[in-house]
């Protein structure tokens, strides 16, 4: 795989062409207004980008900044997706393991075959708890994923903003967008995720087995509003940020952040 100085290095190299492509329709003796407009754009594009690869350095020195204001970092994240996962993983077998206890119990002194709709409540349970560990999966990887790949993602962003004719401008500035902003704003996740975690204070003790089995039901909506509504809703924040950050980036607000006037 390139590192993310080779490809910013291509990124030049294709940049440099782009503004010989746009010198060229600028400076035509056609005289096609379209033509001129187009190599205005280009060689104003070409400058911009040139600029972003030359403080790709300090683009990421203010990625580490930001999260230092927030007050996160990926160890953080890593350590508490994998809490997150431990306390899914102990409850989904101490889950299992008290269906199991019921399920003998009923089988050892022939309780009727209606009764075990007692238990149903906790087979639910225990299949949520299972997507929610798939989820917590997901969080996992896409984090590893981020956190492994920024620098690439963003030097490939730039290289698809120096392609010829502003060919991969948008896909561009959106890569560098979504990139940033999840670089920045993903390790918050798990914390949102843990204030209102539900698991911290579970009580397998079995006492009442419908209470028991009803309380565990009970608690699902709960786990729906942490482990899927708050990140789901989070995830949609960082969407929005990530597409406002893109017109910023690519220009589609106003002029270009770093203004080149020729």
């Amino acid at each position: 795989m390139y590192s993310s100085f080779e490809i910013l290095y291509l990124a030049i190299v294709i940049d440099s062409l782009s503004y010989t492509i746009g010198t060229l329709l600028y400076g035509s003796p056609i005289p096609v207004r379209g033509l001129k407009e187009m190599g205005h754009k280009m060689i104003v594009n070409s400058i911009y980008v040139a600029v972003l690869a030359n403080i790709f350095g300090l683009l990421l020195s203010i990625l580490s900044q930001l999260q230092k204001i927030l007050g996160v970092n990926w160890s953080i994240f890593y350590l508490d997706i994998g809490l997150l996962q431990i306390q899914t993983s102990v409850a989904i077998n101490m889950g299992k393991f008290l269906y199991g206890i019921i399920v003998l119990i009923f089988y050892y002194f022939k309780v009727p075959s209606q009764f075990y709709s007692l238990v149903t409540p906790l087979l639910q349970y225990i299949s949520f708890l299972t997507d929610i560990l798939i989820l917590l999966n997901f969080y996992m990887d896409l984090g590893l994923f981020i956190y492994s790949s920024y620098m690439v993602l963003i030097a490939i962003g730039i290289l698809l903003m120096a392609l010829p004719f502003q060919m991969g401008k948008g896909i561009g500035a959106m890569l560098i967008a979504f990139t940033i902003v999840f670089y920045v704003g993903l390790p918050l996740l798990p914390i949102l995720i843990s204030n209102s975690s539900p698991l911290q204070n579970q009580n397998f003790v079995l006492q009442d087995i419908a209470l028991q089995t009803e309380e565990f039901y009970a608690q699902i909506p709960a786990l729906f509003y942490s482990f899927i509504l708050i990140p789901l809703t989070y995830m949609g924040v960082l969407v929005g940020f990530s597409f406002i950050l893109q017109s910023f980036i690519g220009g589609y607000i106003g002029k270009l952040p770093i203004p080149v006037e020729i």
